[in-house]
């Protein structure tokens, strides 16, 4: 009936729905913080196409709503699917949490160009002022705030009337095969993994969370004759994703991903751990027991990758019997044990070719004697760098070392010579023998780098969807980790993104595919590698500051220690803001090598911090490092400027999950206000500069 109107309410939310005009209306209050978030018709839009172009459909068709229990659920037809939005608020519960359905009830397949569901509230008038009540609050990505990709000055931190003067923007990637490119293009809407709306002193953090498909949740100003509006939940389409939407067939149900809705004390960071709490929650944490080996990579002190021929290159190169000897290999191993690390990494030149997989003898002996003198002479683990499909085939030396039957078709059904297709069955069962190889020789280690998207495939031999898509080259990379982990499950698989490999760029959402079956254990760190000072300084390095409040999902990155100055920074933010850190290169400065070593040293003592602390800042310049069960705590402090500076900083110590009764040994940077319950500290330091804090208890 159109004069229905239904209520749910909990300790945080108080939820109004009716149907008025054919137009559902959601009226959605923040108990909390007092705030109105919802108060317009929901927003219900498809995009099809047809042979003038595109038809757009707008608002439900029969809507309907009802009570099922602790939900509400509104349901009408939209672009000929039946929709079904869920809207769930426990009664014992502090959150609201929305699940979205299509199904499709016809005889015939539905394609969509675009889909957009959402809730709205009016923000602004029709001359684009915003209104009183909302003009100070502000909308925050989480978990990246700041990616490594956007310029020194901008953080995804916008007020309401920065929506409406800044376009947003969509992340792109490879759109041809034997390519690597990325960037962004201009859009109506934001995308992250979830957002934090900040309000007086209260944050709604918007949860977004689908491991089936890539799925982003958006914000959007929408345009109105008389009237602003905010869009945000529900779905929208995102750079075509989810993929699934473009052709439903007939009976099919998709069902989106599920955002949840909690409201929370604080700002921004405590938005930020509401939803690494909330992934925590779905299995995209780091396991108890991890404990990830410190790994030497020999590729900046090597000239395999530095080497150059001014008079051009022959083809093939053929310089690995030269610059990858043995006896260059066992002298970075040396250099590994003088740093403390355990596990010597082999990035490129370990194999008969690029991307090969097959091991190359001819310099480095026997794979498994290697392996075995390696661990007896200098007790190193061996980690290896494993170029995938992608990258193997722009590259092109090892092509010839794959199946021909793996090569990529075009939609014209023209084969692709030398693009091997990652999704191939004939391709991921080669791989899966070759590294199965290594791994039963004593491999601890699997670096799946140049897995990035290959702009598809069409090859029905493969064994793949036709067309191949962004979520099918997802699933395979997947697929490949989880074939490696069935026999050797303590093998640790670092994956770079599935669709931007190995770019600055973070493509997919940061838990993506991870903490599923047989997953993958690590992402990798942005890329920030070759210029690990000039990423700090740029403040690119900032994005694994907002990576860690915000995810547990571990990060790796190896480090270019030439690059380090007396204070050991580098060395010091990476290990903090990567639970897996690897290191390389020796300075031409002795006294800074030196300082770096004793460095390593005392990184050695605490890396269980570092590996498996829980991680809170109190800001970008301080970080801490947290194991409740041993009262006990690691502070790092950045000098992050030009200057000296004194480094200072505040956090509640109930926030940090230690047991107050205990005694602590504070060092003298530090101290504890039992009247405002907050931990302080405070130090002098040089420009570009870190220190290393620890604090102990007694039981």
């Amino acid at each position: 009936m159109s004069d229905e109107r239904l209520e749910l309410c909990n300790q945080s939310y108080r939820m109004q729905v009716h149907v008025e005009s054919k137009q559902v209306y959601i009226l959605l209050t923040d108990l909390l913080s007092g705030l109105v978030l919802a108060d317009e018709p929901g927003i219900y839009r498809a995009a099809q196409p047809c042979e003038a172009g595109s038809m757009v459909c707008r608002g439900l068709q029969s809507p309907a709503i009802r009570r099922e229990g602790d939900a509400l659920q509104i349901s009408g037809t939209l672009a000929g699917l039946t929709v079904r939005q869920t809207l769930t608020l426990p009664e014992d519960g502090a959150w609201l949490e929305e699940q979205l359905t299509l199904h499709n009830p016809t005889d015939e397949a539905i394609s969509l160009e675009d889909l957009t569901i959402g809730f709205q509230r009016r923000i602004g008038t029709g001359y684009g002022s915003i209104l009183p009540e909302v003009t100070q609050d502000r909308l925050a990505a989480i978990p990246l705030k700041h990616r490594a990709t956007d310029p020194a000055d901008f953080d995804a931190d916008f007020a309401l009337a920065d929506l409406i003067a800044r376009p947003g923007l969509e992340q792109r990637g490879t759109d041809r095969p034997r390519a690597f490119a990325h960037g962004h293009m201009p859009a109506t809407q934001w995308a992250a993994e979830g957002w934090a709306w900040t309000h007086g002193e209260h944050t709604l953090v918007m949860m977004g969370f689908h491991q089936e498909a890539m799925q982003w949740a958006t914000i959007a100003p929408e345009v109105y004759l008389g009237w602003l509006g905010l869009r945000f939940g529900g779905v929208s389409l995102v750079d075509g994703e989810p993929s699934a939407l473009h052709c439903i067939q007939p009976g099919q149900t998709i069902e989106l991903g599920a955002t949840r809705y909690q409201t929370v004390v604080g700002g921004y960071t405590q938005a930020a751990y509401a939803y690494r709490a909330f992934l925590d929650a779905q299995g995209c944490r780091f396991p108890a027991t991890y404990d990830p080996p410190v790994q030497w990579n020999e590729l900046y002190d090597n000239p395999e990758w530095h080497l150059y021929r001014p008079g051009g290159e022959p083809t093939p190169r053929q310089t690995r019997h030269m610059t990858y000897t043995r006896e260059l290999i066992e002298r970075e191993a040396h250099k590994a044990r003088i740093y403390n690390c355990e596990a010597l990494y082999l990035d490129p030149g370990w194999d008969t070719e690029f991307g090969t997989f097959l091991w190359g003898e001819e310099w480095l002996g026997p794979r498994k004697p290697f392996i075995d003198g390696i661990r007896a002479k200098y007790g190193l683990k061996l980690a290896l760098h494993c170029p995938l499909a992608t990258w193997m085939s722009m590259d092109g030396r090892g092509v010839s070392s794959w199946p021909s039957e793996a090569f990529q078709m075009n939609a014209q059904g023209e084969i692709i010579e030398g693009a091997v297709c990652l999704g191939s069955r004939q391709y991921l069962a080669e791989a899966e023998n070759r590294l199965l190889a290594h791994c039963r020789d004593g491999v601890a280690f699997l670096m799946f780098d140049g897995n990035w998207w290959n702009a598809g495939c069409w090859n029905p031999n493969h064994g793949h969807p036709v067309p191949y898509t962004k979520e099918d080259h997802a699933r395979a990379n997947l697929e490949l980790a989880r074939r490696i982990h069935r026999a050797y499950p303590d093998v640790l698989i670092e994956m770079h993104d599935a669709i931007s490999g190995g770019a600055i760029q973070r493509y997919t959402p940061v838990y993506y595919k991870y903490g599923l079956p047989g997953s993958y254990d690590e992402n990798w760190g942005m890329e920030l590698m070759w210029q690990p000072m000039e990423d700090i300084r740029s403040g690119r390095g900032r994005s694994l500051y907002y990576y860690n409040l915000g995810c547990n999902v571990p990060l790796y990155l190896h480090i270019d220690l030439r690059d380090d100055n007396l204070h050991c920074l580098v060395l010091w933010w990476y290990a903090s803001t990567c639970r897996h850190l690897g290191i390389g290169g020796t300075h031409s400065d002795p006294l800074v090598a030196h300082a770096q070593k004793l460095a390593m040293h005392k990184y050695h003592a605490l890396q269980r911090f570092f590996k498996r602390g829980d991680f809170y800042g109190m800001h970008e310049g301080v970080h801490l490092h947290v194991l409740p069960d041993e009262g006990a705590f690691v502070i790092n402090l950045f000098n992050l400027s030009d200057e000296e500076r004194i480094v200072s900083g505040e956090i509640s110590f109930q926030q940090l999950g230690l047991d107050a009764e205990r005694w602590y040994a504070m060092p003298k940077e530090a101290s504890f206000n039992r009247a405002t319950g907050m931990l302080s500290v405070r130090r002098r330091m040089p420009a570009w500069s870190a220190e290393v804090l620890e604090v102990y208890s007694f039981k």
